[in-house]
C-alpha cells in the first residue's frame, strides 16, 4: 500500500513538474523594469509604490487604436492615482511614428513609451506576442490581463483597481 502511494505522489510531481504548475495571476510577482517616456521621464517599478497598467500596442495595430482611447478615458478619469503606460515593443516603430499616434489619438506622448530592445515587453509574455494585451499591478503582484477591451474587460479593470484604494 505504501509503495503504491509513493509511486502515485512520484507520478503526480512529475506530472506537475513537467506540465508546469500555473499559479493563479493574482500570486504572481510583476517583473521589475524601468523605461522612459517620449518626454524622457523614467518610470521605475523599483520606486513606484502604487498601481499601474500597462498596454502593450504598436502603432499599426487596429484594435489598439480602439482599445487606447478608451483605457486612457478609464484610467486617468476613474483612477487618477495609478499609472497609465503604453508600451510598443516593436522595433519598426520609431520613436516619430509613436509621436504621431499618440497625436492621432489625441493622448498625451507623456503615457507613450518604446521598448525598443523588447526589455520589457519579454518580461510580460513568453514566446508570442499578443496585440494588445493590457497588464495591471498593484502591490508589486499582477491583478489583471486581458487582451484587447469591451465592456466586459472594463467592468473587470475597474472592479480589480477599485480593491486597491
Amino acid at each position: 500500500m505504501r509503495k503504491i502511494f509513493a509511486r502515485w505522489v512520484f507520478y503526480l510531481l512529475t506530472l506537475t513538474f513537467i506540465l508546469g504548475y500555473q499559479t493563479p495571476l493574482e500570486a504572481k510577482k510583476s517583473p521589475n523594469f524601468w523605461i522612459r517616456n517620449l518626454e524622457g521621464d523614467r518610470f521605475d517599478t523599483r520606486r513606484h509604490k502604487g498601481t499601474y497598467v500597462i498596454s502593450f500596442f504598436f502603432v499599426n495595430c487596429v484594435p489598439c487604436i480602439k482599445e487606447i482611447p478608451e483605457l486612457h478615458s478609464l484610467v486617468t478619469k476613474e483612477f487618477p492615482n495609478t499609472k497609465l503606460l503604453f508600451i510598443d515593443p516593436v522595433d519598426e516603430d520609431t520613436e516619430n511614428d509613436i509621436r504621431d499616434f499618440a497625436k492621432k489619438l489625441e493622448i498625451p506622448h507623456e503615457y507613450f513609451y518604446r521598448d525598443s530592445f523588447g526589455s520589457v515587453s519579454k518580461k510580460f509574455f513568453r514566446g508570442k506576442f499578443a496585440f494588445p494585451t493590457i497588464v495591471g499591478v498593484a502591490k508589486k503582484k499582477l491583478i489583471f490581463r486581458h487582451s484587447g477591451i469591451d465592456e466586459k474587460i472594463k467592468e473587470d479593470i475597474q472592479k480589480k483597481l477599485m480593491n486597491q484604494g
